[in-house]
């Protein structure tokens, strides 16, 4: 078996292979960045058709690949249905090649990590890190086509990340040691958190905030019906919902104000505007049928406000605790829905105040820096191992035998 020595992290060439970044993809990236050699970041687009925001890279050494887009259509049990983009960088192998990593992260068990395995045939002292931000609510559904892939892949992927406990036991299905898996944590963007002292409602108002598309994928129609109900049976409280997103559900939305729920809506908002909103909010609802994450629950605790949030975003499961920095829910069960906001909507200004700290002390930890240890760790682990490549290839994650 031959030995081959590995570059050092603080040395080393990255590159990461992501479909397109948002603001947290940008922080995570630049906080490694300044802890290895070189960064380089290849997208397959600079940002995909329904995603209202603008590419900003800040100065990363990022490249777009040659990519062919995939359109389809997607039709999660839950009844709702969105457009699913599955891209094809089909310059990926020689990308690479030009590049001459010593480490490849690529994001997805899909057509991107399938691309870097045929360069790794070629490479095969290159570790190939496959980046996971999923979870069984959304992956369980997906087609026979895609499970079929990730069987396959799994086969080709050195190590894998998860940044979260449900995308974790997603990846365990699948086959993957617990000892080539690494805990890559998202982060948020803190120019859209209020950092200053918090306020709640005295005035019988209730101020409750929903941030995000105004879709069937979000919950947001199921929950204003649940919503709806608990302010007519509530006699003299009356809540206000103030919705910063735009959709295709707004007027459906909007048709369920009444005396006891004022509905108002904002539109797209900035980081500034949002910032605003969160100081003014009594409490933010999240009430999705299916998010892999999730990061309006950890920016609204961020900045001292409880989450009423839906079990289905892993962000709820991870920083939400039930009657302490916020309420839990099932979406489709709308015992449990009005349940939750009937707590919710029944909490004191005193104890939404008490709330508000253990919401900014279950978020503390979510970092940039807390992002890029996680990719920090596989490349100790991965630069750190010396492995024949013509003996190993092909087996499953956890075959390798390390020198």
């Amino acid at each position: 078996m031959s030995s081959v020595a590995r570059t050092p992290v603080e040395q080393a060439h990255v590159v990461i292979l992501n479909n397109y970044v948002r603001r947290h993809h940008v922080l995570a990236y630049k906080a490694l960045e300044r802890r290895v050699g070189k960064l380089t970041i290849l997208l397959s687009t600079e940002m995909e058709p329904d995603r209202d925001w603008e590419a900003q890279w800040e100065g990363l050494d990022v490249r777009l690949q040659k990519n062919w887009t995939y359109t389809t259509n997607w039709r999660h049990p839950s009844g709702f249905e969105e457009s699913n983009f599955i891209h094809f960088p089909v310059d990926t192998a020689s990308q690479l090649r030009k590049l001459r990593p010593d480490i490849v992260f690529s994001y997805e068990l899909g057509v991107r990590t399938l691309l870097c395995s045929w360069f790794r045939i070629f490479n095969r002292k290159v570790p190939l890190v496959m980046v996971g931000n999923m979870s069984e609510e959304i992956e369980n559904e997906r087609g026979i086509f895609r499970r079929s892939l990730r069987s396959v892949l799994k086969r080709t992927v050195d190590y894998c990340t998860y940044n979260g406990p449900s995308c974790r036991r997603y990846i365990e299905r699948l086959g993957f040691p617990a000892g080539r898996m690494f805990h890559v944590p998202y982060c948020f963007d803190t120019d859209v958190i209020w950092p200053g002292d918090k306020a709640f409602s005295r005035d019988g108002v209730l101020r409750l905030l929903y941030c995000g598309a105004i879709s069937q994928r979000k919950g947001i129609m199921q929950f204003v019906e649940s919503l709806r109900k608990c302010c007519d049976e509530l006699s003299g409280r009356k809540v206000r919902l103030i919705i910063c997103g735009a959709g295709p559900l707004q007027n459906q939305v909007a048709a369920k104000a009444g005396e006891s729920l004022e509905i108002e809506f904002r539109g797209n908002c900035n980081s500034r505007q949002l910032r605003e909103e969160y100081r003014n909010a009594d409490i933010c609802a999240f009430p999705t049928l299916a998010d892999e994450w999730g990061l309006v629950p950890v920016e609204a605790l961020a900045s001292g406000v409880p989450v009423l949030g839906s079990r289905h975003a892993q962000s709820v499961e991870v920083v939400c605790d039930d009657g302490v920095n916020g309420w839990i829910f099932s979406p489709n069960d709308e015992t449990d829905c009005r349940s939750a906001i009937s707590r919710a909507l029944d909490s004191s200004p005193d104890q939404l105040a008490e709330m508000s700290v253990a919401a900014r002390l279950s978020v503390a930890g979510i970092t940039p820096e807390k992002s890029a240890d996680g990719f920090i760790d596989v490349m100790q682990s991965a630069l750190s191992k010396s492995r024949s490549r013509s003996t190993d290839y092909g087996n499953t994650a956890g075959s390798h035998t390390a020198t």
